[in-house]
């Protein structure tokens, strides 16, 4: 938390539990966006003959190739990367992150998946520099400290809205986070 001095330009900070938990959140989320930025980059790079950040690996072990390549074949891919890019912006912008960070869950949960059962790294589960499974567990990271954002969803029982819902489209503009120390 950021504190402007009352006739003075020094801004102090709080350095307490909240201030690190955000500065932690901050920088997961930055990385985390940078690495699907990154990635999909990487992907639609080669796409228009440009060279990519890091070539795209197609698995070491056959399961792991025969899922990835019929994901090409099939069109998934494309989908995959461009989800990648998109929340990886969002991200690194710090815009719709709630919605971004759900949105790339599945992203990282098939990385994750990719990586540990079908090539078979089980020795690096745990290990943080490997993002084949670190971004499973820095996109889950990031998602439950925007828990609050999705609470709302997770009504018991529910009733569809009506059309007059669209009006309040606009609202999704403006600052929902008018009191920043929650």
């Amino acid at each position: 938390m950021a504190n402007k001095d009352a006739g003075s330009d020094m801004v102090t900070i709080e350095l307490n539990a909240f201030t690190l938990w955000r500065a932690v959140v901050t920088l997961l989320r930055l990385f985390l966006g940078a690495w699907m930025l990154n990635s999909g980059y990487s992907y639609w790079a080669q796409e228009f003959g440009w060279p990519p950040a890091f070539p795209q690996p197609f698995g070491t072990l056959p399961a792991s190739n025969q899922m990835l390549v019929t994901m090409v074949e099939v069109g998934l891919f494309d989908f995959v990367k461009t989800v990648e890019v998109i929340g990886g912006l969002c991200l690194i912008f710090g815009l719709f992150v709630p919605a971004a960070t759900l949105i790339l869950l599945p992203v990282s949960a098939i990385v994750f998946f990719n990586a540990v059962f079908l090539n078979l790294r089980t020795d690096r589960l745990f290990s943080p520099t490997y993002m084949g499974v670190s971004c499973l567990y820095i996109n889950v990271i990031v998602a439950l400290a925007y828990l609050r954002y999705y609470l709302p969803m997770l009504s018991l029982r529910s009733t569809p809205g009506s059309l007059r819902d669209l009006a309040r489209l606009p609202e999704i503009l403006r600052d929902s986070d008018n009191n920043h120390h929650h």
